[in-house]
Protein backbone atom coordinates (compact mmCIF):
# COMPACT_ATOMS: atom_id res chain seq x y z
CA UNK A 1 0.00 0.00 0.00
CA UNK A 2 1.24 3.63 -0.86
CA UNK A 3 1.70 5.95 1.60
CA UNK A 4 -1.16 8.46 -0.22
CA UNK A 5 -3.56 5.00 0.24
CA UNK A 6 -5.94 4.32 3.56
CA UNK A 7 -7.91 2.32 4.61
CA UNK A 8 -11.19 3.30 6.55
CA UNK A 9 -13.31 0.82 8.34
CA UNK A 10 -16.51 2.66 7.83
CA UNK A 11 -18.02 2.38 3.97
CA UNK A 12 -19.73 5.84 3.58
CA UNK A 13 -20.13 9.23 5.78
CA UNK A 14 -23.08 11.00 7.01
CA UNK A 15 -23.00 14.61 5.91
CA UNK A 16 -24.87 16.28 9.07
CA UNK A 17 -26.20 19.90 6.90
CA UNK A 18 -27.94 17.14 4.69
CA UNK A 19 -29.70 14.83 6.92
CA UNK A 20 -30.58 17.99 8.79
CA UNK A 21 -32.27 19.15 5.49
CA UNK A 22 -33.58 16.38 5.03
CA UNK A 23 -35.28 15.77 8.18
CA UNK A 24 -36.33 19.16 9.19
CA UNK A 25 -38.84 18.83 5.59
CA UNK A 26 -40.94 16.73 7.98
CA UNK A 27 -43.97 17.76 9.88
CA UNK A 28 -42.91 18.26 13.50
CA UNK A 29 -45.94 16.51 14.84
CA UNK A 30 -44.36 13.28 12.66
CA UNK A 31 -40.84 14.08 14.49
CA UNK A 32 -42.42 14.52 17.78
CA UNK A 33 -44.21 10.87 17.03
CA UNK A 34 -40.45 9.41 17.08
CA UNK A 35 -40.32 10.15 20.10
CA UNK A 36 -43.45 9.11 21.59
CA UNK A 37 -43.33 5.71 19.84
CA UNK A 38 -40.05 5.25 21.45
CA UNK A 39 -41.77 5.77 25.17
CA UNK A 40 -44.77 3.50 23.81
CA UNK A 41 -42.51 0.70 23.33
CA UNK A 42 -40.57 0.75 26.75
CA UNK A 43 -43.94 0.72 28.60
CA UNK A 44 -43.33 4.22 30.13
CA UNK A 45 -46.61 4.59 32.47
CA UNK A 46 -46.33 8.55 31.81
CA UNK A 47 -45.45 10.51 28.73
CA UNK A 48 -45.47 14.29 28.60
CA UNK A 49 -45.44 16.79 25.70
CA UNK A 50 -45.22 20.67 26.20
CA UNK A 51 -45.45 22.46 22.85
CA UNK A 52 -44.51 26.81 23.01
CA UNK A 53 -43.32 28.85 20.01
CA UNK A 54 -39.56 28.28 20.98
CA UNK A 55 -39.33 25.34 22.95
CA UNK A 56 -40.72 21.27 23.14
CA UNK A 57 -40.45 19.13 25.79
CA UNK A 58 -41.17 15.73 26.01
CA UNK A 59 -40.99 13.40 29.04
CA UNK A 60 -41.14 10.00 29.84
CA UNK A 61 -40.70 7.99 33.24
CA UNK A 62 -39.64 4.59 31.21
CA UNK A 63 -37.43 2.60 33.41
CA UNK A 64 -34.04 2.58 32.42
CA UNK A 65 -34.55 5.48 29.53
CA UNK A 66 -31.77 4.79 26.50
CA UNK A 67 -29.49 2.32 27.69
CA UNK A 68 -26.85 3.41 25.12
CA UNK A 69 -26.07 7.04 24.29
CA UNK A 70 -25.00 6.23 20.73
CA UNK A 71 -28.61 5.42 20.32
CA UNK A 72 -29.05 9.66 20.58
CA UNK A 73 -27.43 9.88 17.62
CA UNK A 74 -25.60 6.81 15.66
CA UNK A 75 -27.88 6.78 12.78
CA UNK A 76 -29.75 3.60 11.95
CA UNK A 77 -27.70 1.98 15.10
CA UNK A 78 -31.39 0.54 17.21
CA UNK A 79 -31.46 -1.51 20.21
CA UNK A 80 -35.12 -2.80 19.25
CA UNK A 81 -35.32 -6.83 18.64
CA UNK A 82 -36.56 -8.35 15.48
CA UNK A 83 -40.44 -7.94 16.97
CA UNK A 84 -42.96 -7.12 14.85
CA UNK A 85 -44.90 -5.82 18.07
CA UNK A 86 -42.15 -2.57 18.39
CA UNK A 87 -42.95 0.45 16.95
CA UNK A 88 -39.95 1.45 15.49
CA UNK A 89 -37.71 -0.38 13.49
CA UNK A 90 -34.89 1.62 11.13
CA UNK A 91 -32.93 3.41 14.26
CA UNK A 92 -33.48 6.77 12.65
CA UNK A 93 -36.71 8.55 14.10
CA UNK A 94 -34.66 9.64 17.43
CA UNK A 95 -32.03 11.18 15.28
CA UNK A 96 -34.01 12.54 13.09
CA UNK A 97 -36.45 14.73 15.45
CA UNK A 98 -33.05 16.28 17.04
CA UNK A 99 -31.91 17.19 13.40
CA UNK A 100 -34.75 19.02 12.77
CA UNK A 101 -33.89 21.57 15.40
CA UNK A 102 -31.57 24.68 15.91
CA UNK A 103 -30.65 22.98 19.58
CA UNK A 104 -31.43 19.85 21.42
CA UNK A 105 -30.73 17.99 24.50
CA UNK A 106 -31.63 14.41 25.62
CA UNK A 107 -31.35 13.62 29.29
CA UNK A 108 -31.51 9.63 30.06
CA UNK A 109 -30.81 7.57 33.01
CA UNK A 110 -27.25 8.52 33.71
CA UNK A 111 -26.03 10.56 30.63
CA UNK A 112 -27.18 13.68 28.75
CA UNK A 113 -26.49 14.14 25.18
CA UNK A 114 -26.27 17.87 24.38
CA UNK A 115 -26.47 19.39 20.57
CA UNK A 116 -25.67 23.39 19.64
CA UNK A 117 -24.08 24.98 17.43
CA UNK A 118 -20.51 24.23 18.79
CA UNK A 119 -21.68 20.30 18.16
CA UNK A 120 -22.36 17.37 20.38
CA UNK A 121 -21.13 17.15 24.15
CA UNK A 122 -22.00 14.26 26.55
CA UNK A 123 -22.02 14.72 30.16
CA UNK A 124 -22.67 12.25 33.57
CA UNK A 125 -26.00 12.90 35.59
CA UNK A 126 -28.09 11.31 38.05
CA UNK A 127 -31.18 11.37 36.53
CA UNK A 128 -32.92 7.80 38.17
CA UNK A 129 -35.31 7.12 35.27
CA UNK A 130 -37.00 7.70 31.89
CA UNK A 131 -35.78 10.41 29.32
CA UNK A 132 -36.22 14.44 29.01
CA UNK A 133 -35.89 15.40 25.57
CA UNK A 134 -35.47 19.46 25.28
CA UNK A 135 -36.27 21.04 21.40
CA UNK A 136 -35.50 24.17 20.36
CA UNK A 137 -35.46 26.36 16.94
CA UNK A 138 -38.76 28.79 16.30
CA UNK A 139 -41.59 27.36 15.84
CA UNK A 140 -44.82 28.90 13.63
CA UNK A 141 -48.20 28.69 15.17
CA UNK A 142 -49.70 26.45 12.48
CA UNK A 143 -46.67 24.01 13.01
CA UNK A 144 -47.69 23.57 16.27
CA UNK A 145 -51.26 23.52 15.80
CA UNK A 146 -51.17 20.58 13.57
CA UNK A 147 -48.88 18.95 15.61
CA UNK A 148 -50.67 19.36 18.69
CA UNK A 149 -54.23 18.14 16.62
CA UNK A 150 -51.59 15.13 15.46
CA UNK A 151 -50.19 14.16 19.22
CA UNK A 152 -53.72 14.42 20.11
CA UNK A 153 -54.96 11.26 18.16
CA UNK A 154 -52.27 9.07 19.83
CA UNK A 155 -54.27 6.24 21.90
CA UNK A 156 -51.85 5.41 24.32
CA UNK A 157 -51.50 1.97 24.99
CA UNK A 158 -53.26 0.78 28.45
CA UNK A 159 -51.59 1.58 31.75
CA UNK A 160 -49.91 4.88 29.42
CA UNK A 161 -51.00 8.51 30.32
CA UNK A 162 -50.36 10.75 27.43
CA UNK A 163 -50.44 14.32 28.52
CA UNK A 164 -50.26 17.29 25.21
CA UNK A 165 -49.30 20.89 27.08
CA UNK A 166 -50.96 19.52 30.07
CA UNK A 167 -54.08 17.79 28.98
CA UNK A 168 -54.41 14.30 29.24
CA UNK A 169 -55.61 12.43 25.76
CA UNK A 170 -58.39 9.72 26.33
CA UNK A 171 -58.59 7.14 24.36
CA UNK A 172 -61.53 6.55 21.90
CA UNK A 173 -64.57 4.52 22.27
CA UNK A 174 -63.86 0.92 21.38
CA UNK A 175 -66.48 -0.58 19.10
CA UNK A 176 -65.03 -4.17 18.29
CA UNK A 177 -61.73 -5.57 18.29
CA UNK A 178 -60.80 -8.60 15.65
CA UNK A 179 -57.87 -10.73 16.85
CA UNK A 180 -55.85 -13.59 14.59
CA UNK A 181 -56.30 -10.85 11.26
CA UNK A 182 -53.48 -11.80 8.46
CA UNK A 183 -52.06 -9.11 7.27
CA UNK A 184 -48.75 -7.87 6.13
CA UNK A 185 -46.32 -6.82 8.36
CA UNK A 186 -42.39 -5.68 8.17
CA UNK A 187 -39.67 -8.06 9.91
CA UNK A 188 -35.97 -7.79 9.98
CA UNK A 189 -34.00 -10.83 8.93
CA UNK A 190 -30.40 -11.22 8.84
CA UNK A 191 -30.22 -7.33 9.00
CA UNK A 192 -32.74 -6.46 5.98
CA UNK A 193 -36.13 -5.56 6.23
CA UNK A 194 -38.66 -8.13 4.79
CA UNK A 195 -42.29 -8.18 4.32
CA UNK A 196 -44.05 -10.94 5.91
CA UNK A 197 -47.67 -12.15 6.79
CA UNK A 198 -48.32 -11.83 10.78
CA UNK A 199 -51.29 -12.42 12.49
CA UNK A 200 -52.79 -9.77 14.84
CA UNK A 201 -55.42 -7.92 16.79
CA UNK A 202 -56.93 -5.17 14.68
CA UNK A 203 -59.07 -2.52 17.47
CA UNK A 204 -61.91 -0.38 15.93
CA UNK A 205 -62.66 2.91 17.64
CA UNK A 206 -65.20 5.35 17.06
CA UNK A 207 -63.13 9.32 16.62
CA UNK A 208 -63.74 11.10 19.28
CA UNK A 209 -65.04 14.29 18.82
CA UNK A 210 -63.58 16.82 15.93
CA UNK A 211 -61.55 13.93 14.75
CA UNK A 212 -61.09 12.47 11.25
CA UNK A 213 -61.13 8.15 11.15
CA UNK A 214 -57.64 7.56 11.11
CA UNK A 215 -55.35 4.20 10.42
CA UNK A 216 -53.02 3.83 13.29
CA UNK A 217 -50.17 1.52 13.99
CA UNK A 218 -49.82 0.81 17.72
CA UNK A 219 -51.63 3.70 18.73
CA UNK A 220 -49.74 6.44 16.59
CA UNK A 221 -51.88 7.92 13.48
CA UNK A 222 -50.40 7.05 10.29
CA UNK A 223 -53.11 8.84 7.98
CA UNK A 224 -56.48 9.87 7.58
CA UNK A 225 -59.00 7.52 5.23
CA UNK A 226 -62.60 7.11 4.06
CA UNK A 227 -63.30 4.11 6.46
CA UNK A 228 -65.80 5.90 9.54
CA UNK A 229 -63.76 4.28 11.95
CA UNK A 230 -60.23 4.84 14.07
CA UNK A 231 -58.64 1.23 13.14
CA UNK A 232 -55.42 0.41 15.25
CA UNK A 233 -53.09 -2.35 14.02
CA UNK A 234 -51.40 -4.33 16.83
CA UNK A 235 -48.20 -4.68 14.82
CA UNK A 236 -46.10 -2.98 12.36
CA UNK A 237 -47.69 -1.74 8.92
CA UNK A 238 -45.79 -1.21 5.75
CA UNK A 239 -44.97 2.23 5.45
CA UNK A 240 -43.94 4.48 2.47
CA UNK A 241 -40.87 7.00 2.59
CA UNK A 242 -42.37 9.35 5.32
CA UNK A 243 -43.83 7.15 7.43
CA UNK A 244 -47.26 8.64 6.73
CA UNK A 245 -48.92 6.53 4.36
CA UNK A 246 -49.74 2.63 3.66
CA UNK A 247 -49.71 1.08 0.75
CA UNK A 248 -53.25 0.85 -1.12
CA UNK A 249 -52.74 -3.12 -1.23
CA UNK A 250 -52.56 -3.26 3.03
CA UNK A 251 -55.30 -0.93 3.00
CA UNK A 252 -58.00 -2.84 0.69
CA UNK A 253 -56.90 -5.87 2.30
CA UNK A 254 -57.88 -4.35 5.87
CA UNK A 255 -60.93 -2.75 4.62
CA UNK A 256 -61.89 -6.32 3.40
CA UNK A 257 -61.04 -8.09 6.83
CA UNK A 258 -63.32 -5.32 8.32
CA UNK A 259 -66.02 -6.09 5.90
CA UNK A 260 -66.03 -9.34 6.43
CA UNK A 261 -66.14 -8.68 10.53
CA UNK A 262 -68.97 -6.21 11.16
CA UNK A 263 -71.06 -6.86 7.54
CA UNK A 264 -73.44 -8.88 9.87
CA UNK A 265 -73.67 -6.72 13.62
CA UNK A 266 -72.30 -3.36 12.87
CA UNK A 267 -72.66 -2.83 9.29
CA UNK A 268 -76.49 -1.27 8.35
CA UNK A 269 -77.86 -0.08 4.76
CA UNK A 270 -75.98 3.28 4.58
CA UNK A 271 -72.72 1.66 5.95
CA UNK A 272 -72.77 -0.33 3.62
CA UNK A 273 -73.29 2.40 0.76
CA UNK A 274 -69.63 3.52 1.71
CA UNK A 275 -66.95 4.04 -0.71
CA UNK A 276 -64.76 1.96 1.02
CA UNK A 277 -67.22 -0.62 1.03
CA UNK A 278 -67.59 -0.38 -2.77
CA UNK A 279 -64.27 -0.15 -3.15
CA UNK A 280 -63.58 -4.15 -1.19
CA UNK A 281 -66.44 -5.20 -3.24
CA UNK A 282 -64.99 -4.03 -7.11
CA UNK A 283 -61.66 -5.06 -6.12
CA UNK A 284 -61.01 -7.73 -3.10
CA UNK A 285 -61.91 -11.61 -4.14
CA UNK A 286 -64.72 -11.68 -1.57
CA UNK A 287 -66.85 -14.60 -0.67
CA UNK A 288 -70.21 -15.69 -2.64
CA UNK A 289 -71.51 -15.96 1.14
CA UNK A 290 -69.92 -12.16 1.72
CA UNK A 291 -71.51 -10.86 -1.74
CA UNK A 292 -74.54 -12.43 -0.80
CA UNK A 293 -75.00 -10.82 2.87
CA UNK A 294 -74.05 -7.52 1.34
CA UNK A 295 -76.12 -7.76 -1.12
CA UNK A 296 -79.23 -8.23 0.71
CA UNK A 297 -78.87 -5.77 2.75
CA UNK A 298 -77.75 -2.97 0.21
CA UNK A 299 -80.36 -3.80 -2.74
CA UNK A 300 -84.04 -4.46 -2.29
CA UNK A 301 -85.52 -7.92 -2.69
CA UNK A 302 -85.40 -8.87 -5.89
CA UNK A 303 -82.70 -6.77 -7.45
CA UNK A 304 -80.96 -7.56 -10.57
CA UNK A 305 -78.20 -6.42 -12.59
CA UNK A 306 -79.08 -4.12 -15.34
CA UNK A 307 -78.87 -5.25 -19.31
CA UNK A 308 -80.19 -4.07 -22.40
CA UNK A 309 -83.13 -1.19 -21.87
CA UNK A 310 -86.06 -3.39 -23.02
CA UNK A 311 -84.75 -6.43 -20.96
CA UNK A 312 -84.60 -3.28 -17.71
CA UNK A 313 -88.54 -2.70 -18.64
CA UNK A 314 -89.38 -6.31 -19.37
CA UNK A 315 -87.88 -7.23 -15.52
CA UNK A 316 -89.51 -4.32 -13.97
CA UNK A 317 -93.17 -5.71 -15.18
CA UNK A 318 -92.15 -8.65 -13.76
CA UNK A 319 -91.64 -7.42 -10.11
CA UNK A 320 -87.48 -6.82 -10.42
CA UNK A 321 -85.06 -3.81 -9.24
CA UNK A 322 -82.96 -2.68 -11.34
CA UNK A 323 -79.22 -2.12 -10.44
CA UNK A 324 -78.09 0.37 -12.77
CA UNK A 325 -74.48 -0.63 -14.14
CA UNK A 326 -73.79 3.17 -14.89
CA UNK A 327 -73.80 3.83 -10.49
CA UNK A 328 -71.35 1.01 -9.87
CA UNK A 329 -67.43 0.54 -11.67
CA UNK A 330 -66.79 -2.62 -13.23
CA UNK A 331 -65.30 -4.09 -10.74
CA UNK A 332 -68.07 -4.12 -8.71
CA UNK A 333 -70.44 -5.40 -11.92
CA UNK A 334 -68.17 -8.23 -12.55
CA UNK A 335 -68.57 -8.56 -8.54
CA UNK A 336 -72.14 -8.48 -8.17
CA UNK A 337 -72.57 -10.61 -11.40
CA UNK A 338 -70.98 -13.81 -9.36
CA UNK A 339 -74.79 -13.86 -7.14
CA UNK A 340 -77.01 -11.66 -9.53
CA UNK A 341 -78.75 -12.00 -12.55
CA UNK A 342 -78.68 -10.05 -15.21
CA UNK A 343 -82.14 -8.41 -16.42
CA UNK A 344 -81.52 -10.50 -20.09
CA UNK A 345 -81.16 -13.45 -17.75
CA UNK A 346 -84.20 -12.57 -15.28
CA UNK A 347 -86.74 -11.99 -18.38
CA UNK A 348 -85.73 -15.00 -19.59
CA UNK A 349 -85.80 -17.28 -17.07
CA UNK A 350 -89.02 -15.56 -15.47
CA UNK A 351 -90.98 -15.42 -18.72
CA UNK A 352 -90.33 -19.08 -19.13
CA UNK A 353 -92.31 -19.34 -15.94
CA UNK A 354 -95.21 -17.21 -16.35
CA UNK A 355 -95.24 -18.58 -20.09
CA UNK A 356 -97.51 -21.33 -18.01
CA UNK A 357 -99.85 -23.81 -19.90
CA UNK A 358 -101.37 -23.32 -22.91
CA UNK A 359 -105.47 -23.33 -22.57
CA UNK A 360 -107.83 -23.79 -24.82
CA UNK A 361 -110.59 -20.99 -24.00
CA UNK A 362 -114.03 -21.25 -23.03
CA UNK A 363 -117.02 -19.79 -24.22
CA UNK A 364 -116.40 -16.55 -22.25
CA UNK A 365 -113.00 -16.08 -22.86
CA UNK A 366 -113.53 -16.45 -26.74
CA UNK A 367 -115.76 -13.49 -26.60
CA UNK A 368 -113.45 -11.92 -24.56
CA UNK A 369 -110.67 -12.23 -27.08
CA UNK A 370 -112.67 -11.19 -29.52
CA UNK A 371 -113.59 -7.81 -28.08
CA UNK A 372 -109.90 -7.30 -27.24
CA UNK A 373 -109.17 -7.92 -31.24
CA UNK A 374 -111.79 -5.49 -31.96
CA UNK A 375 -110.19 -2.89 -29.60
CA UNK A 376 -107.14 -3.09 -30.85
CA UNK A 377 -108.27 -2.53 -34.43
CA UNK A 378 -110.87 0.22 -32.81
CA UNK A 379 -108.21 2.43 -30.76
CA UNK A 380 -104.89 1.10 -31.85
CA UNK A 381 -104.86 0.30 -34.88
CA UNK A 382 -103.50 -2.95 -34.76
CA UNK A 383 -104.37 -6.60 -35.48
CA UNK A 384 -103.60 -9.35 -32.63
CA UNK A 385 -103.63 -12.46 -31.98
CA UNK A 386 -104.73 -13.31 -28.66
CA UNK A 387 -103.78 -16.40 -26.37
CA UNK A 388 -104.56 -17.81 -23.21
CA UNK A 389 -102.19 -19.21 -20.54
CA UNK A 390 -102.53 -21.12 -16.94
CA UNK A 391 -99.79 -20.16 -14.11
CA UNK A 392 -99.97 -19.88 -10.04
CA UNK A 393 -97.96 -17.18 -8.86
CA UNK A 394 -94.63 -17.88 -8.26
CA UNK A 395 -92.04 -18.09 -5.33
CA UNK A 396 -92.40 -14.50 -4.45
CA UNK A 397 -96.34 -14.37 -4.53
CA UNK A 398 -96.29 -12.37 -8.14
CA UNK A 399 -99.06 -12.96 -10.56
CA UNK A 400 -98.22 -12.30 -14.41
CA UNK A 401 -102.13 -10.78 -15.66
CA UNK A 402 -100.87 -10.66 -19.12
CA UNK A 403 -97.88 -10.53 -21.29
CA UNK A 404 -97.43 -8.85 -24.66
CA UNK A 405 -95.08 -10.27 -27.49
CA UNK A 406 -94.35 -7.37 -29.08
CA UNK A 407 -92.69 -8.94 -31.67
CA UNK A 408 -95.06 -11.70 -32.83
CA UNK A 409 -97.99 -8.99 -31.92
CA UNK A 410 -99.27 -11.20 -29.59
CA UNK A 411 -100.91 -10.97 -26.02
CA UNK A 412 -101.32 -13.89 -23.46
CA UNK A 413 -103.97 -13.28 -20.53
CA UNK A 414 -103.60 -16.02 -17.82
CA UNK A 415 -106.77 -17.57 -17.13
CA UNK A 416 -105.77 -17.86 -12.74
CA UNK A 417 -105.60 -14.03 -12.46
CA UNK A 418 -108.38 -11.72 -11.35
CA UNK A 419 -109.18 -10.17 -14.63
CA UNK A 420 -112.99 -10.68 -15.39
CA UNK A 421 -113.09 -12.72 -18.54
CA UNK A 422 -117.02 -12.03 -18.48
CA UNK A 423 -116.79 -8.43 -18.77
CA UNK A 424 -113.84 -7.02 -20.85
CA UNK A 425 -114.94 -2.94 -19.99
CA UNK A 426 -114.47 -3.99 -16.07
CA UNK A 427 -112.23 -1.18 -14.91
CA UNK A 428 -109.72 -2.94 -13.73
CA UNK A 429 -109.87 -5.63 -16.80
CA UNK A 430 -109.58 -2.96 -19.15
CA UNK A 431 -106.71 -1.29 -17.45
CA UNK A 432 -104.90 -4.54 -18.08
CA UNK A 433 -106.29 -4.49 -21.71
CA UNK A 434 -104.86 -1.50 -22.69
CA UNK A 435 -101.62 -1.08 -21.09
CA UNK A 436 -100.88 -4.45 -22.79
CA UNK A 437 -102.30 -2.73 -26.24
CA UNK A 438 -100.10 -0.01 -25.69
CA UNK A 439 -96.76 -2.38 -25.20
CA UNK A 440 -97.77 -2.82 -29.14
CA UNK A 441 -95.81 0.95 -29.44
CA UNK A 442 -93.03 0.55 -27.04
CA UNK A 443 -91.88 -2.61 -24.27
CA UNK A 444 -90.58 0.02 -22.09
CA UNK A 445 -92.72 2.08 -19.69
CA UNK A 446 -91.04 5.70 -20.47
CA UNK A 447 -93.10 9.11 -21.93
CA UNK A 448 -93.40 6.92 -24.74
CA UNK A 449 -95.37 4.54 -23.30
CA UNK A 450 -97.32 6.83 -21.38
CA UNK A 451 -98.36 9.35 -23.90
CA UNK A 452 -99.97 5.54 -26.25
CA UNK A 453 -101.92 4.71 -22.68
CA UNK A 454 -103.51 7.83 -22.58
CA UNK A 455 -104.49 8.33 -26.02
CA UNK A 456 -105.81 4.57 -26.09
CA UNK A 457 -107.77 5.73 -23.00
CA UNK A 458 -108.80 8.67 -24.15
CA UNK A 459 -109.84 6.95 -27.56
CA UNK A 460 -111.59 4.01 -25.91
CA UNK A 461 -113.49 6.28 -23.47
CA UNK A 462 -114.76 9.10 -26.61
CA UNK A 463 -116.21 5.39 -28.47
CA UNK A 464 -117.81 4.33 -25.42
CA UNK A 465 -119.30 7.53 -25.14
CA UNK A 466 -120.16 8.41 -28.61
CA UNK A 467 -121.52 4.35 -29.29
CA UNK A 468 -123.95 4.38 -26.23
CA UNK A 469 -125.27 1.09 -24.06
CA UNK A 470 -125.35 -1.06 -27.55
CA UNK A 471 -121.87 -0.41 -28.37
CA UNK A 472 -120.62 -1.88 -24.57
CA UNK A 473 -122.62 -4.92 -24.84
CA UNK A 474 -121.55 -5.98 -28.32
CA UNK A 475 -117.91 -5.38 -27.12
CA UNK A 476 -119.25 -7.40 -24.17
CA UNK A 477 -120.54 -10.35 -26.26
CA UNK A 478 -117.07 -9.62 -28.71
CA UNK A 479 -119.37 -8.52 -31.21
CA UNK A 480 -119.70 -4.89 -31.51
Amino acid sequence: MSRDERVEQRWFEVADEGWRRLSASRPLGRLLLEAIQNAFDERAQSVAVDLTPSRVEIVDDAGAGIPDERLVYTIFLSDKPDDPTRRGRMGRGLKELIAGMDEALVETVGTTVEFTDAGRSSASNDRAAGTRIVLQRAFGAPELAAAKDLLKLCIPPKGTRLTIDGKATRRPRSVITLSSVALETVVIQDGVERAAIGHTNVAVYTPRRGERPHLFEMGLPIEAWNVPWHVDIAQRVPLGEGRDSVPDRYKLALKAALLEAMIHNYLDRHDLRGDWVHEVVAAWPLSSALLDAYVSRVFPRGSVLGGTRRANDRARQLGAHIIETSAISHGAYVSLARVLETSDDYVRRRSSEFGGEDVAPDEAQRRFADGVRWLARAVAGRVVRVRFFARDPGDAGLLEDAVTDVDHKEISFNVRSPLRFDDILDPATLGVVLHELAHLETPEHDHRFIDRLQHLAGKTARLLAEGGPELAEGIRRGDP
